[in-house]
């Protein structure tokens, strides 16, 4: 793929901007798909927060946090169009947001802290609304598939994370 995008600007009459565009389009759509996965995850981890115990949770939730972090780092390292730079940090900023929430998760399990686990559950919540809206956005302007129902995970999560990370700090661990 990415020998396809070099070709493109070879001999064929295309500007950089052009070439940049397509290699960015590669990219995000790459990240893309990771990032949706994630979203999924985080949803399954929340709704099912209840039957695990909270040594089990704050292990998933690091991972989580992980993998967070991974994708704020693999949306900063793309070369993007100047065009498409604020949807991007945008996304940036919800990752390393979402990252920051899903730790706290996972300490409030370590610490037995519901309540602490519900507002970072909330939290988590916002930013997965930032990661969603700048998602659409710019898979509209770049003309790959939108965020389908539960594919994205931040709307099924929304729908039963505060009663889901109510649960942890009770369960035995």
């Amino acid at each position: 793929m990415t020998a396809a995008v070099a070709m493109a600007g070879c001999g064929s009459g295309k500007s950089s901007t052009s070439t940049s565009q397509v290699a960015f389009k590669t990219g995000f759509a790459g990240s893309q798909k990771d990032f949706r996965k994630l979203g999924t995850d985080i949803a399954k981890d929340i709704t099912g927060a209840g039957a695990r115990t909270d040594a089990q949770l704050s292990k998933e939730f690091t991972a989580l946090a992980a993998r967070a972090e991974q994708q704020a780092s693999q949306l900063s390292d793309l070369k993007v169009p100047a065009k498409y730079s604020q949807r991007v940090a945008s996304l940036v900023a919800g990752f390393r947001g979402l990252e920051a929430d899903l730790s706290k998760i996972s300490t409030a399990a370590t610490n037995h802290d519901a309540s602490s686990a519900e507002a970072a559950t909330r939290a988590l919540l916002t930013h997965a609304a930032k990661i969603k809206t700048a998602d659409v956005s710019l898979s509209k302007a770049l003309g790959l598939p939108g965020v389908s129902g539960a594919s994205s995970g931040s709307a099924s999560a929304s729908s039963s994370a505060s009663a889901s990370s109510s649960s942890t700090g009770t369960t035995g661990g």
